[in-house]
Order: structure tokens, then C-alpha cells, then sequence
């Protein structure tokens, strides 16, 4: 997993600040203790929850007893789906909206209401506390049109309520900025599906952060509350659904649109249970993270690239999520996706690093390929044996034509590729050892002992490895080289026997082994690993070339 950049790092500590700053805020709860105006103090007392029910107007009142007189401001909060009227001690203290009997009369206050009120309002003691609510346009299927109801000292909730904003409008400002990124790069760079599934991603987040923050920096006559939790509803679908899709996407799985399918439907059945808005968001968040915990879980069991650093950013994003628990909607979300998408955004800006430095070096290595195809020895002797060959033998010479022509067809074919089937490998190298046999005038050979169907390897590791036993020794009686291939555990290994000749003068520059390792690293990462070493047991005596490659799946 790549380091965090400052300024996600900054984010995440923000979003870890919000439960913090939240709980520093210690309000006065009154929800309970309400009866209906009229009733005598004997009556069984009851929570706002309880009584409070759409289509309805209703008078209640309750008894404030405080220890003692608050040293500055306080506010009384109200959130509701209601017009109201507040009364302290029988003086009107605030209204809002208009109250009334029918839906014709009543004027749609805000969800969330606040009255100011001074020390002298609050002395000690025992206070009477009215309130009048109509709910006259609330929807008949609403359990509870009822919220909250709190005192909270005016310096603590401005800066709670600060502090809640905060971290979710910085953490979108960063989404929709990575977005746009990933979005020029699918447009004008290289269009990967991966890329932008998370542009996709980020946007959807992004737009569901503010729209979740939006009721407590604009607020909102309370008839606009329904609306917005279906639009909640609706980005955390697609957020839920996105998220697993990205990840499919990122690992180039099979079945594209049969995967795109069956997890819409997963995610769809998951926000069609019966529950609250904040239960259904809540169900389809974590039938999204399954399914992203599911994939990144095979990925790493197939080994694919990535998977490590992605199946532990969805087990961290799933234990934060059942962390939260109920907090989810006030703050959760904002916090499992900044544990969740910035780790992502940075893994993928890695990796884009990565491929973009080994684009360089195999541009590097192609170049360095050809060049090594037209070494000037190598043609020269070349040429001069076709010289030699048409005074002698005519047909000879064009099969040599022949022959050489097709080697350099080869390298200059194979060069654009960063690998190449062994299969392909193992012909150039058995031309190369018929237009060196024709050269020495001896039998030159390559045999393979195992299977090479299946296998891989960057091109001309093995003509690299033959080259340089020709430039070392010189082969008077032919030369016979063995290929051996098995399969160990998860990896391909190949052995290559290269017998000793007559030792040869050769003021190499070491261009062949840095070819061979380099090409390895560049294809297979630090997952290949090569070895040489002499060896006078065998026979005849020799060097043992051992390329250890990673298995395909």
C-alpha cells in the first residue's frame, strides 16, 4: 500500500475529529416528559416520539426544572416535520411556520428550528414549557414526523455544527477533484474502465455527502424533507452499487455485464426491505461493502495485482462501517469513505506511476533490443558467410537469406511486445541456432525437456542467454543447449544448460545479463527471479541459467 498523501491524511484526521467535536457538545434532552395541554399534572407523562403523528395538530406542555441559571445564551432546538409555536412560562418565545387544523391553513416551517434564549429566561428553577404542532402535510406512511427537541449552549452548537460540516465538505471537494482527474485520464490518456468506474464513484459519494449535509447548512421548509431522503436513498444505491463494480472493473474479472446485473439487483433487494430511510441506506452500504469484500477476497486468492492493498482497505472499511452503527447517516458515511475511497485514490495514482515508469522502461528495453539485433559483428560475419556461401553453394546462401531475414523480422516484431509466448521465444532461438550452425558449419541445437504451452517470458531472454554463450565460447564440434520447464508450487521454472567450449576472448560489457534481469523485472516485478552458476557435475560441464517466473492462474 503506497504512502498517504499530506493532504489525505489531513482529511482522514478531520473525519476522525468529527465524533470528537460532536460529543463535546453536551445538550438537555426534552423529549420526554410531554402531556396533552389540558391534562392535569396526575397524567401519565409520555415521550414527543410517541405522541407526535402526521395529519394532526397537537398541544402539548411539560415542566422545566433547571439547578441552575446558565451563564450565556442558550437555544432551544427544535427539528420536525411541523409547524410550531413555542411558549415559556405562557410568554410566545417563537414560531415557525404557521400552525393549523387543516393543510390549507398551515404554512410549512423549517425541519430545523432554533430560539435564542438569555440567562434571565432560564433562572432557576422550575419553568412551563408549551408547544403547539401541526403535521398537516406530512405523508400518512411516516411513523414519526418528531426529531429532536434540546437545550445546548449557543457557542458549544455553533461549533459542533461547524465542525459536522467541516470534514464532509472537505472530504467531497477532494472526491469531485480526484474525479475530474481520473476522468481526463479515461478521456485523453488511456481509456480504462477501472478509471473511470472511480470517477463515477467519487462524483456519486460526493454528490451524496452533500446532499446529506445540505439540511444543516441551508436548511429547509420541512415538505422538502421527503424528497431529499429519496435523493439519499438513491445515491447511496448507487454509491453501494459503483463501489463492487469499480473493483470488478480494477481486476479485469470475466462476465461484465452479468456481474453488473446481478449486483444492481443485490443492492436494489437490499434498499426494498421494509425499514426507515436511515436502515435502508444503511442495509444497501453494507451489501455494497460484501460484495467489494467478496471480489478483493478472490482477487487475492488468484494473486492478481492490487489485491492485497484492496482487500485491506475493504476489511478496514467494513469494520469502520459496523463501528458507526447508528451514527452512519450523522457522520459515518463520510467517515468510511474517506477510509475507503482517498486509500483507493492514492493505490490507483501509484499505480499509474508504476505503469507509466515501466512503459519507460520497457521503451527503454525495446530499444535496447534492437540495438542488440543489429550488432554489427553479428551482421558483418553474417554477410561475409553469404559471400562465402553464394560462391559455394547457392541454395545454401538463400536458406541463410532466408533464415537471417526471418530472425530479424522476429526481434523486430517481438521488441514491441512486453512478453511473449515461450513457444514464440523457442523458435527465434532455434533459427538463431540454425544461422549460427550454418556460420560454424557444425550442428547447433536447442531441446526441451517439459511443457511450454502456457508460459510467458519477455522477449529474447533465452537468444540473449545463447548470444552470450557464443560470444564466451567457441562451440569446434556443435553445440547441443537443453531447456527444462517445471511447475513448482505457484511458479514456472525454466533451466537452461549451456555446455563449455574453448574458451574465447570477450571484452563484454555485461549488456546481456542487465538485458535479461531488467526485462524480468520489468514484466513480472519482484515476483521472477533469475540465477547462474557453473557447474562441472553435469556433462559436459557448463553454466545453468534458472528463470523462476510466477504461474499463470
Amino acid at each position: 500500500m503506497p504512502a498517504m498523501p499530506t493532504l489525505f491524511r489531513y482529511l482522514l484526521l478531520c473525519c476522525l475529529a468529527l465524533p470528537a467535536f460532536a460529543s463535546a457538545m453536551h445538550p438537555l434532552s426534552l423529549d420526554e416528559g410531554w402531556r396533552t395541554c389540558g391534562n392535569p399534572p396526575s397524567a401519565p407523562a409520555a415521550a414527543l416520539q410517541q405522541l407526535v403523528r402526521p395529519g394532526q395538530l397537537l398541544c402539548v406542555e411539560r415542566a422545566l426544572s433547571l439547578a441552575a441559571t446558565p451563564p450565556s445564551t442558550q437555544l432551544l432546538v427544535l427539528s420536525a416535520l411541523a409547524a410550531s409555536e413555542l411558549w415559556l412560562d405562557g410568554v410566545l418565545i417563537g414560531s415557525n411556520g404557521q400552525p393549523a387544523r387543516q393543510a390549507s391553513g398551515e404554512r410549512a416551517g423549517d425541519i430545523d428550528f432554533a430560539i435564542h434564549l438569555r440567562p434571565q429566561q432560564l433562572t432557576m428553577g422550575t419553568h412551563h414549557l408549551r408547544l403547539l404542532l401541526s403535521m398537516q402535510q406530512v405523508p400518512a406512511h411516516l411513523t414519526s414526523p418528531f426529531y429532536a427537541l434540546y437545550l445546548v449552549d449557543r457557542q458549544d452548537y455553533r461549533a459542533a455544527l461547524a465542525w459536522y460540516r467541516l470534514p464532509p465538505l472537505l472530504l467531497a471537494g477532494a472526491l469531485v477533484a480526484a474525479a475530474l482527474l481520473f476522468l481526463a485520464l479515461t478521456l485523453l490518456y488511456q481509456r480504462q474502465r477501472h478509471w473511470a468506474m472511480f470517477a463515477a464513484l467519487c462524483l456519486a459519494a460526493a454528490l451524496l455527502l452533500v446532499v446529506e449535509i445540505w439540511r444543516s447548512i441551508t436548511g429547509y421548509a420541512y415538505p422538502w424533507h421527503l424528497p431529499r431522503l429519496y435523493a439519499v436513498s438513491a445515491l447511496t444505491w448507487l454509491f453501494s452499487t459503483l463501489l463492487p463494480l469499480y473493483f470488478h472493473a480494477a481486476y479485469r474479472l470475466p462476465r461484465w455485464p452479468l456481474a453488473a446485473a446481478v449486483l444492481l439487483a443485490c443492492t436494489a433487494l437490499a434498499g426494498a426491505l421494509p425499514a426507515h430511510f436511515d436502515a435502508r441506506c444503511w442495509q444497501m452500504f453494507l451489501a455494497g461493502l460484501a460484495a467489494s469484500l467478496a471480489l478483493n477476497l478472490g482477487a487475492l486468492w488468484r494473486r492478481l495485482p492490487g489485491s492485497r492493498g484492496g482487500t485491506l482497505i475493504a476489511l478496514a472499511s467494513c469494520a469502520l462501517f459496523l463501528l458507526t452503527g447508528s451514527q452512519f447517516a450523522e457522520g459515518g458515511f463520510a467517515l468510511v469513505v474517506c477510509f475507503l475511497l482517498l486509500p483507493l485514490c492514492a493505490q490507483l495514482l501509484a499505480q499509474l506511476l508504476h505503469e507509466r515508469s515501466k512503459a519507460v522502461r520497457a521503451q527503454q528495453l525495446e530499444n535496447q533490443l534492437l540495438r542488440k539485433s543489429m550488432q554489427p559483428h553479428f551482421l558483418m560475419n553474417s554477410l561475409s558467410l553469404i559471400g562465402e556461401l553464394n560462391a559455394q553453394s547457392p541454395q545454401a546462401a538463400e536458406t541463410f537469406i532466408e533464415a537471417l531475414g526471418a530472425e530479424l523480422r522476429m526481434l523486430n516484431e517481438f521488441a514491441q511486445q512486453p512478453s511473449i509466448a515461450l513457444t514464440q521465444e523457442l523458435a527465434l532461438c532455434e533459427n538463431y541456432l540454425s544461422i549460427m550452425g550454418t556460420r560454424l558449419q557444425q550442428p547447433c541445437s536447442l531441446q526441451l525437456e517439459g511443457e511450454a504451452a502456457g508460459i510467458t517470458v519477455p522477449p529474447a531472454i533465452l537468444l540473449t542467454a545463447l548470444e552470450n554463450a557464443f560470444s564466451h565460447n567457441r562451440y569446434r564440434r556443435g553445440a547441443l543447449f537443453i531447456l527444462r520447464s517445471a511447475r513448482l508450487a505457484q511458479t514456472r521454472v525454466l533451466t537452461l544448460l549451456l555446455p563449455e567450449g574453448e574458451t574465447r576472448p570477450h571484452a563484454g560489457s555485461g549488456m546481456g545479463e542487465q538485458y535479461i534481469r531488467a526485462s524480468l523485472h520489468a514484466v513480472f516485478g519482484d515476483d521472477a527471479r533469475y540465477a547462474s552458476e557453473y557447474v562441472s557435475e553435469q556433462h559436459p560441464a557448463g553454466w545453468r541459467l534458472i528463470f523462476t517466473l510466477p504461474a499463470a492462474p
